[in-house]
């Protein structure tokens, strides 16, 4: 009877064991559909029909304010310590809002075509995540004559939104990824072996530090200069010190026959979606303020006769550039690759060709070179022309891979297991060229959201106009760039 009874306790132990373990299991594989289902639905995000709504972003800081003290007095008005809440115990409450920050994107959304003078919804946050104050809620959060002056737009800085009508997560990063020509970049600081930029949190205003300007096709120091300016998030403005800095460059670049001596200004302007075509212009401007000169260096006994220095016989000064350019998303699917850009435009360039004596007082040269062959001097042009105007075609490309996405034959790989990301591409390729100037191409590898390497190579054009042998033939740049919010 103990045998009997001890061999049936076993028994029931044993299914109950195995009930437990297949209960587990079960519990388990549902745990895991949940999650994916509950995955799945992250991916989703809430898009409204672009064809029934207007969307616009409040780029000014005073109204961003007040929608944000708004928002706090209405969490205040509808808490339960409130004495006229505990005192209606009978009326609904109102849903709590997440509180507004500094640095939150404020999108303003209204129907196309109501005659109301009201705000449909309110979107504010950053990146993915938005918080939407609905409809029914706006009325209890901002007064009548706030919404009618939001709506109005002209009384403060606004520009054009698609965020609210993206219909993926995918879109909705794409579209907060800042391309190489924002002037407001997506995060608040920015360190580079190019550029340093930093954006207030309070004030709708940004400084940058830049090293070079690649984008007119002169990196590093061949750009003459470091530029300092305070930029929007559509202008920026500033002045270029002669301080030429070239970091993590093959070569020192450190030719003597360009100039860099003298103070100048800069300025850039972009404007959004320019005429709802969903295209980007940009423009960007430079000068260089120098002595001006009447007397010519028209040979080479002017050396001899003024004991011109060998290194300051034949120098250049950059002096004028100017870049208008227009960036649209180009409609074709590659796989692999979640966006690509391409940005038409003209690029014109002016460079004084000067001779310098031991007083640092500048002579006009008409002359680059003699060629002892033809026994004759080679010239920028007819007369006593001094300086060389360029004028050529701007081609750029961007391509950049899947935000967030690290390719199968990658993963592989353990050692490249240090990779994570979830805001940004791995890879982002350029190439940019400018007719009878250069070529620039550049690579740039995301390790993670934050920190990027780069390579960019720049190849001169074969008898450009730009004469006198002062830009390199080739060169090569490593870069480095941290990006973060602070």
């Amino acid at each position: 009877m103990d045998k009997s009874s001890h061999h049936i306790y076993h028994s029931i132990f044993n299914q109950g064991k195995k009930m437990k373990i297949k209960s587990l299991v079960s519990s388990k594989i549902a745990f895991a559909f949940v999650f994916l289902f509950a995955s799945a639905d992250a991916q989703e995000v809430k898009s409204l029909d672009k064809r029934k709504f207007i969307a616009w972003t409040v780029d000014h800081m005073p109204y961003h304010i007040l929608v944000e003290d708004a928002i706090i007095d209405y969490n205040t008005l509808n808490t339960l310590e409130n004495p006229r809440i505990q005192k209606k115990k009978g009326v609904k409450k109102l849903p709590i809002l997440k509180e507004m920050r500094a640095d939150d994107l404020l999108i303003i959304v209204q129907q196309k075509k109501s005659t109301k003078n009201e705000i449909h919804e309110i979107w504010y946050g950053n990146g993915l995540n938005f918080d939407i104050i609905p409809r029914e809620i706006v009325d209890w959060v901002l007064s009548q004559d706030i919404q009618e002056a939001l709506i109005e737009k002209d009384q403060y800085l606004n520009s054009p939104s698609d965020v609210v009508f993206f219909e993926s997560e995918n879109q909705r990063l794409l579209a907060s990824y800042s391309s190489r020509f924002s002037l407001w970049k997506q995060h608040n600081f920015l360190l580079s072996t190019e550029e340093l930029y930093l954006r207030s949190n309070l004030l709708q205003y940004s400084a940058n530090f830049a090293f070079g300007n690649t984008l007119v096709g002169l990196p590093g120091s061949l750009f003459g200069s470091t530029s300092m300016g305070v930029g929007t998030r559509n202008s920026e403005i500033g002045i270029r010190f002669p301080a030429p800095i070239n970091l993590l460059s093959f070569k020192d670049l450190k030719d003597e026959k360009l100039l860099r001596e003298y103070l100048g200004l800069y300025s850039k302007v972009t404007i959004d979606n320019m005429f709802s075509t969903g295209a980007a212009f940009h423009a960007q401007m430079g000068f260089s303020f120098f002595p001006r000169s009447s007397t010519i260096a028209s040979d080479t006994t002017f050396f001899s006769r003024n004991d011109i220095d060998p290194k300051d016989r034949y120098v250049n000064i950059i002096d004028m550039y100017a870049l208008f350019a227009a960036t649209f998303e180009a409609p074709v699917k590659i796989p692999a690759i979640s966006r690509v850009t391409f940005t038409p435009g003209l690029h014109y360039m002016k460079v004084a060709h000067r001779t310098k004596d031991k007083d640092d007082k500048l002579y006009n040269r008409t002359f680059y070179e003699y060629d002892y062959a033809t026994k004759s001097y080679q010239r920028y042009g007819d007369g006593d022309k001094s300086s060389t105007k360029e004028f050529g075609l701007y081609g750029r490309v961007d391509l950049m891979t899947e935000i967030g996405v690290i390719p199968k034959f990658l993963q592989q790989y353990e050692f490249l297991d240090f990779i994570t990301l979830s805001k940004v591409p791995l890879f982002e390729l350029s190439l940019q060229h400018i007719t009878n100037l250069n070529t620039i191409t550049s690579l740039a590898v995301n390790i993670n959201d934050n920190v990027s390497f780069s390579m960019t190579t720049y190849s001169g054009a074969e008898g450009g106009t730009v004469q006198g042998g002062w830009l390199p033939e080739k060169n090569l740049w490593l870069g480095v760039r941290y990006r973060s919010d602070f």
